[in-house]
C-alpha cells in the first residue's frame, strides 16, 4: 500500500536568531509547530524570488543531513514549483499556512504540478513553511525546532523543492520534501515481479513457473485505478475466471502476504503479470497497480 506521511510544520524566527543576522544580507526563514495569525509580514504586490537563498538553504540542509548520515536532497522542479505557488499564496494572504481555503492538500498540489512538469513519482511528502529576515538565523532556528529538524533530516526523503520569496523586508520560505520512487516501465515491472515469484518458488522447493504475456493485461491493470481499490474480481471475469492477485505498491516487486499462498500452490504451472503506474483520488501522486494471473 502507498505510505503517505505529510508533516506540516510552521514557524517564525526567534528574536535572538534575528539579532545574529547581518542586515545587509538577503536571508531566510524559520518555524514553529503551529502558525500564528499575526506572525506573517505584509504582502507585496511584486514579491521577489531569491534563488541564492534557496540554494543556501539546500546547501545548509544537505550539510546537516551528511552529518546525520542522511542522503542528500536532490532538487526537483515539480516540488520547487509547488513550493513557489504556495509561498505566493502565503504572501497574498499575509499569513503562514499549510493549506488555505480552496487550496489543494500537499500531495494533491504536488501531483497537479508534476503532471505538467514531468509526473514525479513519490510515495511520501512533507512540508516546512516559515519567514525570516536572515538565512543564517533561519537555518539555525529550523535545526533547533524538533518538527522542522525532523523533516530536514528525514532519511526517507531524497528530493525537495525550496522556494524563498521576499515581501516587505521578510523572506517567506516553503520547503517541500518527498521520497521519489524508482520509475519502472511496464516491462521492467513484469520482470521484477517475475523474479520475485521465481525466487519465492525456489525457496519453497517448488518448480519454476512459466511466465506468459496475454494481450491487454497492462491495460487491465490500469483500469484498476478507476476503482477505489485493486479489485481482483473485476479482472477475473475478463480473463476466463483465472485466479487473480491484484495489489498497489510503490515498490512493485514487494508482493502482498495474501498472495504468497496462492503463488506457492503446487498446482499452479504458469503466471502472467500486468502493470501500470496510475493516479486516482486515493493515490494523487500515483502508484504501481499490479495484476497477476495464475494458470
Amino acid at each position: 500500500m502507498l505510505a503517505v506521511i505529510a508533516r506540516c510544520c510552521v514557524g517564525q524566527i526567534t528574536p535572538s536568531a534575528v539579532g545574529a543576522c547581518n542586515s545587509l544580507r538577503n536571508d531566510i526563514s524559520t518555524k514553529q509547530p503551529t502558525p500564528h495569525p499575526n506572525s506573517a509580514a505584509g504582502a507585496s504586490s511584486n514579491p521577489d524570488e531569491d534563488s541564492a537563498a534557496e540554494n543556501e538553504l539546500l546547501e545548509s540542509a544537505n550539510k546537516s543531513r551528511e552529518l546525520a548520515g542522511a542522503p542528500p536532497l536532490r532538487i526537483d522542479e515539480s516540488l520547487r514549483e509547488a513550493a513557489r505557488l504556495h509561498t505566493r499564496l502565503m504572501i497574498t494572504s499575509n499569513r503562514l499556512e499549510h493549506q488555505f481555503s480552496g487550496e489543494l492538500a500537499l500531495l494533491e498540489r504536488i501531483a497537479q504540478v508534476s503532471s505538467v512538469t514531468g509526473a514525479l513519482k513519490i510515495d511520501r511528502a512533507g512540508e516546512n513553511v516559515a519567514y525570516a529576515n536572515c538565512e543564517s538565523a533561519a537555518n539555525d532556528a529550523l535545526m533547533h525546532s524538533p518538527p522542522h529538524r525532523e523533516n530536514l533530516l528525514d532519511r526517507g526523503f531524497n528530493t525537495a523543492g525550496f522556494a524563498a520569496i521576499w515581501s516587505k523586508g521578510k523572506l517567506y520560505v516553503v520547503q517541500d520534501f518527498a521520497h521519489e520512487v524508482t520509475s519502472y516501465s511496464a516491462q521492467q515491472t513484469r520482470t521484477l515481479v517475475g523474479e520475485t515469484i521465481s525466487e519465492m518458488r525456489h525457496e519453497a522447493g517448488l518448480p519454476e513457473l512459466v511466465q506468459l504475456a496475454p494481450p491487454k493485461l497492462d491495460e487491465a491493470a490500469c483500469s484498476l485505478a478507476q476503482e477505489s481499490r485493486p479489485n481482483a474480481h473485476f479482472l477475473a471475469a475478463a480473463f476466463d475466471n483465472r485466479r487473480v492477485v491484484t495489489y498497489t505498491q510503490s515498490h512493485p516487486e514487494t508482493l502482498p502476504p495474501a498472495a504468497l499462498a496462492m503463488l506457492c500452490d503446487p498446482s499452479v504451472r504458469q503466471f502472467a503479470v500486468g502493470s501500470c503506474y496510475a493516479r486516482n483520488a486515493a493515490y494523487p501522486t500515483g502508484t504501481y497497480w499490479v495484476a497477476i494471473l495464475l494458470y
